[in-house]
Parts: structure tokens; C-alpha cells; sequence
């Protein structure tokens, strides 16, 4: 997804005072007060411009929204956001005083007393202002620190069928998703590689189909589940058509038989299958597993209503 770019206070402020200074008539006297407007506009418009790309938690998408706050709370976003938006208020008081003082000195600006005091007073509101912006920087830190957070948020396409793979790390889920998809993402032969959605497509005579590969489940409960892990249980609630369960013989049996089960108490509406990647000889018992080639060329995969995922 999109997310502003964050800078501190002193790129942004000279930035906009890069800008302000090529605009050479308001750097006369008599025209102090516009540039003073100039200033106030370049700086309250970078502000806003943050504000209005920060993710908006009231979004009808629920796969966002649990997107969003695995994350980052509402409660704190909304705090970050009001700093911004006090900090807009703050400027453009300061901002509408010196244009005021300005102007009323206009009819005095023939003396060598006036002009030494239209540069001294324009001196003194960009050094309060710069007081004003240096004020966020606490706030720019964190949504700094966010930042590649929110980036790493996948775009799914919700019009299409989709497959979600789930399973423990290592698994072995990307694995199949460059087997049956154009997808290239990392794979190693460590745990937790995958650390964000990964997703591919795949053509079944005339419809496309997606398939998304999902961060590794470690923790039954979700409240115990980090920022990573619950990626797969938004990818589960508000994306999967259907659901496959990829079972590794390599790793433990009962863990597994755990996790799946656990799946299935926490998602009764959704439809939720057993599949390896290896051969037929190594299956979970007690499942009927379906192999992926199935899965993919003859498995009826239902288009579920959408409504719950956009309000």
C-alpha cells in the first residue's frame, strides 16, 4: 500500500524553504506578508499531504482494517494524525499574526529603520515555526519506524478466487506458490522467510485464480501471535475462497494436527484442506489429503460474497 514518505523537521523545513526562495518578488518589503503565506502554504500542504496518506483505519475493506491494526492501533495512529493536524492549526495562527504585523508596517517601509525590521520579523516567524515543526519529530520517528511496516502490506486483487496457504514455518507454502504460479519470492531453507503476503495467479481454462502465501503460525491464540503471524489469519478471515493446509512430514505430526484443528474451531465458515508438497506416500493421517496438481486443475473452488469484507 501507499504511505508517506517521512522525513525529520529539518529536511521538510529546507525543503519548503528551497521552494519559497525561488518565488523572487516576495522577497521584497512590501510583499512580506505574501512571502510569508508562501511559507505557510508549502509547509501546512506537506503536512496535510502526510495526513491524507496515513492509512485510514475507517476503510470498508476489512482485510485492511486487520491489516492495520496488527500493526498499529487506531488509538495510536489517531494520535499521531492529531499531532499533524495541531501542528497545521498551530502554523497557520502564527502564520496569520506576522501577515497582520506586515502589513500594517507597509505604510512605513521608506526608512532604513523599517526594512532591518521586515527582515528581523520575518527572521522571527520562520524561527517559531521551525520551533512549531521540530515538535513532531517524536511523532515522524514512529511513523518512521512504521513505515516499512505498512509498506510491506500486499495488494490483493478481491474480485478473483483465491487460495490461501497456511501451515507451520517452514512448510514449505512458497515453495509451492512458484510451482503452480509465475511468483518469485525469497525462499530459504530457514523458518519465517516470509515475513509479508506473497502472491501469484494461475489459469484454469478461462478464469484466473489467486494463490497467496502467508507467514508461518507458530501460536494457537491470536492475541499471542506477532504482526507477521497475524497477516495469515487476515489473508484466512477476509481473503481465502478456500483454504489449504500444507502439511510437511518433516516437521511435527501433532503440532500440525493441532494447528489445523485450531484453524478449523476459529474459522467454521471457511472450507479448509489438506495438501503437501511432497509425495503421495508422506499424508497427514486422518485427512483426506487432495495433492496441489488437484487442487489446481480440477478442485471446485467457490466464489464466496465479498459483502463482510467491504461493510
Amino acid at each position: 500500500m501507499n504511505f508517506p514518505r517521512i522525513v525529520k523537521s529539518k529536511e521538510l523545513l529546507d525543503n519548503v524553504i528551497t521552494k519559497v526562495r525561488k518565488i523572487k518578488d516576495f522577497q521584497k518589503n512590501e510583499l512580506a506578508h505574501k512571502y510569508i503565506s508562501a511559507y505557510q502554504i508549502a509547509i501546512t500542504d506537506r503536512l496535510k499531504s502526510i495526513n491524507d496518506k496515513l492509512p485510514d483505519y475507517d476503510i470498508k475493506s476489512e482485510y485492511y482494517q486487520m491489516m492495520f491494526k496488527n500493526i498499529c492501533a487506531k488509538t495510536t495512529m489517531d494520535k499521531y494524525k492529531n499531532h499533524i493536524n495541531s501542528t497545521i492549526t498551530i502554523v497557520n495562527k502564527i502564520s496569520e499574526q506576522y501577515k497582520r504585523l506586515l502589513m500594517r508596517m507597509q505604510g512605513r517601509r521608506n526608512s532604513k529603520y523599517d526594512k532591518d525590521k521586515f527582515v528581523r520579523i520575518k527572521k522571527e516567524y520562520i524561527g517559531r515555526v521551525s520551533s512549531v515543526i521540530k515538535n513532531l519529530d517524536h511523532t515522524f520517528n514512529k511513523l518512521k519506524d512504521l513505515e516499512k511496516e505498512f509498506a510491506r502490506i500486499a495488494s490483493p486483487d478481491f474480485n478473483l478466487r483465491t487460495i490461501v496457504l497456511v501451515g507451520l514455518p517452514n512448510a514449505g507454502k512458497t515453495t509451492v506458490l512458484t510451482k503452480i504460479t509465475e511468483a518469485t519470492p525469497e525462499i530459504n531453507s530457514y523458518a519465517f522467510t516470509t515475513k509479508a503476503l506473497n502472491i501469484g495467479y494461475f489459469k484454469r481454462r478461462q478464469d484466473i485464480y489467486q494463490v497467496i502465501d502467508t507467514p508461518g503460525l507458530l501460536h494457537l491464540e491470536f492475541k499471542e501471535m506477532n504482526a507477521i503471524e497475524k497477516q495469515a489469519i487476515a489473508a484466512i478471515k477476509t481473503l481465502g475462497d478456500l483454504v489449504v493446509f500444507l502439511y510437511n512430514p518433516n516437521l511435527d505430526e501433532k503440532e500440525q494436527k493441532t494447528m489445523l484443528e485450531n484453524l478449523r474451531e476459529n474459522n467454521p465458515e471457511k472450507e479448509i484442506i489438506v495438501s503437501s508438497g511432497y509425495d503421495k506416500n508422506h499424508l497427514m493421517k486422518g485427512e483426506k489429503n487432495i495433492s496441489i496438481k488437484e487442487i489446481i486443475e480440477n478442485y471446485p473452488i467457490e466464489k464466496k460474497d465479498k459483502k463482510s469484507r467491504w461493510g
